[in-house]
């Protein structure tokens, strides 16, 4: 039997492990800021695992059987086999219970982060319009407003209970940052809330996450997570809207 030439064979190799690269960062997520994104995380990883195992275990059978059952040069067919119930019944089930598993996950998971408490500890009007954010803290009268040339900060505080109110004047947007794993749309017409727990502290970009329009680009915003008593003391330094 002819080999494969070196140089093909180094080729061959050096496209799988790029292949496998990409399959493994493909996989990854950023790390999560929020009580909520910490769930949604988990859930992927599950997922991620059970499409692992199942990869694992299809790609062995197959290789196996390309192994044990190959061409020998036998001049007679081996047994062949009608039907095997047991083996049948084994290759539904399994995934049937995977699937059922995986969809009861979920679901837990949606219902838990989509929960709302009745008191949070704070709230946060998000005003999206072509092509920016106005965030107000209607407890304090605080506005901070963005423009598609300056992009706005939005200060929140750890371990707090934030709702925040989602509000569009003209058309579909997404209020999303990416490291809380969590996104809401922003629709015209529709009292849209979220709510969300950041754990960790640091600065989080944030976008809107649904084409609306030209611009759509510059509706970028920051988000600047700081502990409680910063939070307090940045709060009264800032500016009241008037009435």
């Amino acid at each position: 039997m002819p080999r494969f030439p070196r140089r093909r064979g180094a080729r061959a190799l050096l496209l799988l492990a790029g292949t496998l690269t990409a399959t493994a960062l493909g996989g990854c997520t950023l790390a999560p800021a929020t009580v909520q994104g910490d769930r949604v995380q988990s859930l992927y990883n599950l997922f991620l695992i059970s499409a692992a195992v199942v990869f694992v275990i299809v790609a062995g059978l197959i290789g196996w059987n390309i192994i044990r059952y190959r061409d020998r040069g036998e001049s007679e067919l081996p047994a062949q086999t009608h039907t095997n119930l047991a083996l049948e019944l084994t290759w539904w089930a399994l995934p049937t219970i995977l699937v059922i598993i995986l969809f009861t996950v979920s679901a837990i998971v949606l219902n838990t982060n989509d929960a709302q408490v009745s008191n949070p500890d704070l709230q946060v009007k998000v005003e999206g319009s072509q092509w920016q954010w106005t965030f107000t803290y209607p407890a304090s009268g605080v506005v901070v407003a963005g423009t598609p040339t300056s992009i706005p900060e939005l200060v929140l505080p750890v371990d707090e209970v934030i709702d925040f109110e989602l509000v569009s004047h003209d058309v579909i947007h997404s209020f999303f940052i990416p490291h809380f794993l969590v996104k809401r749309d922003v629709i015209p017409g529709v009292d849209n809330h979220l709510q969300l727990t950041i754990n960790e502290e640091g600065t989080y970009a944030g976008q809107c996450a649904e084409f609306c329009g030209l611009y759509h680009d510059r509706m970028l915003f920051t988000v600047r997570a700081v502990s409680q008593a910063d939070f307090t003391a940045w709060l009264a330094a800032q500016p009241r809207s008037t009435p």
